[in-house]
């Protein structure tokens, strides 16, 4: 089975076909109904509705049955049948095929347990559909399977099956002799749906290059050219961003063959096709992704392919509207390290490394389990004492990053490999330097399948890729101390714990933290301390308030004992004079 077909089928052509089907008045009936629910659900006019299967998979998966006010039950039936119409004008990969499972296929799945034979089980379906046994299965093979969960299936979440097929088919590979002995690269779940450069027309990629390359270098005989080379980071950027984009578009139902330069990117159907595929994606709301593809847009029209003012002004509109204007730490990490306000759950944090270890040790999980939970011990006391970005976790190097100075280590960092390009440098200590020993000597050798000098190996002799590290360190995390948690917030926790510890001390977060300005630093925690600032503060005025009482009794005692003495003199001036018992005058006679 293909991509959809390239069609300008709209919703109002499905009820045309709907009533020309052979099915009965009552399946029409119901099925016309659907068709209508969703055309209202969705806002629009049926004939301004295009029948594209991954674009209204990903509107409609973006709403929720309460959110429509209907019932469970009744927005999956409605689906169903909306699915139905939209089979008659394009091609829609089914939910569940009834194509027969070849006996070569059968043969291989029939020892797996019930879960991965389920999730698999369709994947050997399409297959045999086309003819291929499992002696023949290619990386091609497996790619088609996967662009047509994406763009021809209106399941939701077509990523996380995807997903979960890469899981179960990596560890039948390894399982299982029989099973077709080759890999699927692994890649994050929020990047399943980027097609491949190689999808893309040859023509556009050159195109690509052409300004990347631009960016990378300043020409003094370009008056609109850059002002200064950009990074390898930022250029690499602007390179995922161009093939993002071209993506969305070819998701959105544009002819790949259409799309020959990024002039093709910055019409204003390919901006809206592109805006709107992405606000679909994070539930019709901006996003820090929306905006910045949004600014990126108006960029390219403006500067590199000079369009009219009057379309680059709709450009500039929607970026400005897209656009994240936030300073400091988001709302969700405000949230999410609220947990830290708990003694107990920092405790927990702090010691999770040593806990991991002592389940590693005493586990009864296999080997490989033990080695992968031993891994992700060594990551988290890494990143409690050096919170590091996880992109310079992942790649760290035995040889070039952990460094021996007499019996001590250090964690170390060029400029030209960290994101700001400040060096970075952390005496690590003790603790932390005998969880990494131990797994370095223990368990490390387990993943090594050549010769790799990455502290965390992954396939291939490479080091492990950062969002598969990533989510185990936050997966465990979950786990053990049952909150939300992503590799950021380990920059976070650690500059709350300590300035809990020290308010005030921001310029030691700046420098571990490796931010060029000191505001940086402020935006981000003034309001993180703030607890801490206030048990603070309260102490101090507290203490001043017992210090005072104490100072005010020992000088209302002095002043007292003063007091008493004064009146005890005045007194004894007043007093008629005691006589002593023999009292004589001059005379010496008595008186």
């Amino acid at each position: 089975m293909s991509h959809s077909k390239p069609s300008r089928a709209t919703l109002a052509t499905l009820l045309v076909l709907v009533d020309a089907s052979e099915w009965s008045d009552r399946v029409k009936t119901d099925v016309r109904s659907a068709v209508k629910t969703v055309g209202r659900i969705l806002g629009g006019d049926l004939a301004a509705i295009e029948a594209d299967v991954a674009s209204l998979r990903r509107r409609l998966e973006a709403l929720s049955p309460e959110s429509v006010g209907l019932t469970k039950g009744r927005w999956n039936n409605i689906r169903s049948l909306f699915g139905k119409a939209l089979a008659l004008a394009v091609e829609v990969f089914p939910s569940r095929s009834k194509e027969p499972v070849l006996p070569e296929w059968a043969k291989i799945l029939a020892p797996l347990s019930a879960g991965r034979r389920s999730l698999l089980t369709p994947l050997a379906r399409f297959l045999g559909s086309r003819g291929v046994l499992p002696s023949d299965v290619t990386v091609a093979d497996l790619g088609a399977y996967h662009k047509v969960l994406i763009s021809d299936r209106l399941r939701s979440d077509p990523d996380g099956t995807w997903n979960s097929i890469i899981w179960s088919w990596n560890a039948c590979v390894r399982e299982f002799d029989a099973w077709p002995q080759i890999e699927i690269e692994r890649v994050s779940r929020k990047e399943t749906y980027i097609l491949p450069w190689e999808d893309l027309s040859a023509d556009y990629r050159a195109d690509c290059e052409d300004y990347l390359q631009r960016l990378a270098k300043v020409d003094p005989s370009d008056d609109n050219g850059p002002l200064r080379p950009a990074r390898p980071a930022t250029i690499e950027t602007r390179r995922y961003q161009l093939r993002v984009m071209a993506s969305a578009l070819i998701l959105s139902g544009q002819d790949p063959a259409s799309i020959n330069s990024i002039a093709d990117l910055v019409t204003l159907e390919a901006h809206r096709k592109i805006l709107d595929f992405f606000l679909a994606r994070h539930g019709g709301k901006t996003s820090p992704q929306v905006g910045q593809l949004a600014g990126f847009l108006r960029d390219l029209a403006h500067h590199r392919v000079k369009v009219e003012s009057q379309i680059l002004a709709k450009f500039r509109r929607n970026a400005s509207r897209l656009a994240m204007k936030r300073k400091g730490m988001t709302k969700k990490n405000r949230e999410r390290l609220s947990e830290f306000d708990d003694p107990s759950l920092v405790a927990r944090y702090l010691g999770l490394p040593e806990r991991i270890r002592q389940d590693v040790e005493r586990g009864k999980i296999s080997d490989r389990s033990r080695a992968v939970l031993a891994s992700i011990a060594a990551a988290i006391a890494l990143e409690q004492v050096a919170p590091i970005r996880r992109k310079n976790l992942a790649s760290l190097s035995l040889k070039e990053n952990l460094i021996h100075r007499g019996n001590r280590l250090y964690l170390v960092y060029s400029e030209d490999e960290t994101k700001n390009e400040i060096d970075i440098e952390f005496e690590l200590p003790e603790e932390t330097v005998d969880i990494l020993a131990w797994y370095v000597r223990e368990w490390r050798p387990l993943f090594l399948s050549e010769p790799c000098d990455a502290l965390f190996p992954g396939e291939n002799g490479k080091a492990k890729h950062p969002n598969t590290i990533s989510k185990q360190v936050t997966d465990t995390i979950k786990k053990y101390l049952g909150i939300e948690f992503n590799m950021h917030l380990f920059r976070h926790a650690g500059g709350k714990i300590f300035l809990d510890a020290k308010p005030g001390h921001y310029e030691i977060v700046k420098r571990v933290l490796g931010h060029k300005s000191l505001s940086t630093t402020t935006s981000i925690y003034t309001g993180a301390e703030t607890r801490s600032a206030g048990q603070l503060y309260a102490k101090v005025i507290n203490d001043r308030r017992l210090e005072i009482e104490a100072e005010l009794k020992t000088k209302a005692g002095k002043k007292a004992a003063r007091a008493i003495t004064t009146v005890k003199q005045v007194r004894a001036s007043k007093a008629e004079p005691k006589m002593p018992v023999q009292w004589t005058n001059k005379s010496g006679g008595k008186a």
